[in-house]
């Protein structure tokens, strides 16, 4: 069991981390940031997309800012093994977020990122992220992590029309009809992998998020190959200096390597056809 707690995320132990964090509430309960200098910043993407990197690599290196884990009581209550990171009733959860007397509070709902627009009028003062990453990357960060059969099981929701499964929800009949197609021409992982990062970054679109003004799109590529930029511009963006000396260091360059020719040619177009939308949306 320690373990499994001591694994590190860029070279820190999760224990130092949790030793952190509890340090800082400490000192914010001396000093406790005024109601109306508190907000929220949300983060929103695909699963593999740079989301905790960006939570605990960038954000939590300020003392000014608390980042929340996924499994907090304070967002999920006491929820089931099966619906562990879906968020109690919002403003419920909001209204807990917002005692917190730290400036920025910091979390990342990623089995919301259907319900983006609902959870942000909840949240009204909030600043929102959604992470992008290249779909290449992200099914094999997927395979890596959770198995071959995980980019089937995040699909399998998909051709059932499950409503209450986090990876469908929110779907509209034209994404579950593309999934179910491709699914039965038989893909590969990495092709089912990048299927399911095209299904859930189209949320972004289906929410129409690139004409509201709450949010950002933060490539991961630009975070790890221009950490002292996007330090910058996280910093205007949230009104908290972030340390950029002590979170350089930390990143971890990207390669520019070329578009990989092993997927599925469908599955390709669709994600290169995605990718290329995002382009004229507002970024970080």
């Amino acid at each position: 069991m320690l373990g499994a707690l001591e694994v590190r995320r860029d070279g820190e132990p999760v224990l130092r981390r949790r030793a952190l964090a509890l340090l800082k509430q400490a000192a914010r309960t001396v000093v406790r940031a005024p109601r109306d200098h508190r907000q929220l910043v949300l983060i929103f993407g695909c699963q593999r997309s740079g989301t905790t990197m960006l939570q605990q690599t960038v954000f939590d290196k300020s003392w000014r800012v608390l980042i929340i884990e996924e499994h907090d009581r304070r967002l999920v209550g006491t929820a089931g093994p099966h619906d562990e990171t879906r968020w109690q009733d919002y403003a419920t959860v909001v209204q807990r977020l917002r005692r917190i007397p730290f400036e920025v509070v910091v979390a990342k709902p990623l089995v919301e990122s259907s319900q983006a627009v609902e959870l942000m009028d909840a949240a009204v003062p909030v600043r929102a992220i959604w992470m992008l990453r290249r779909y290449d990357a992200v099914s094999r960060s997927n395979i890596k992590k959770f198995g071959l059969e995980n980019p089937y099981r995040d699909l399998q929701p998909f051709c059932e029309n499950d409503p209450q499964n986090w990876r469908s929800r929110g779907a509209t009949e034209e994404t579950r009809d593309t999934v179910a197609s491709l699914l039965g021409e038989g893909l590969s992982p990495l092709d089912a992998g990048a299927l399911f990062w095209w299904a859930r970054n189209r949320l972004y679109f289906d929410q129409q998020l690139q004409t509201d003004d709450r949010i950002r799109v933060l490539r991961y590529e630009r975070a790890c190959n221009q950490p002292e930029a996007v330090v910058d511009a996280l910093s205007a963006y949230t009104g908290v200096t972030l340390p950029a000396d002590s979170i350089a260091p930390k990143m971890h360059r990207q390669p520019e390597r070329p578009e990989t020719e092993e997927l599925h040619p469908g599955v390709r177009r669709l994600c290169r056809e995605m990718w290329e939308s995002f382009g004229g949306c507002p970024e970080l």
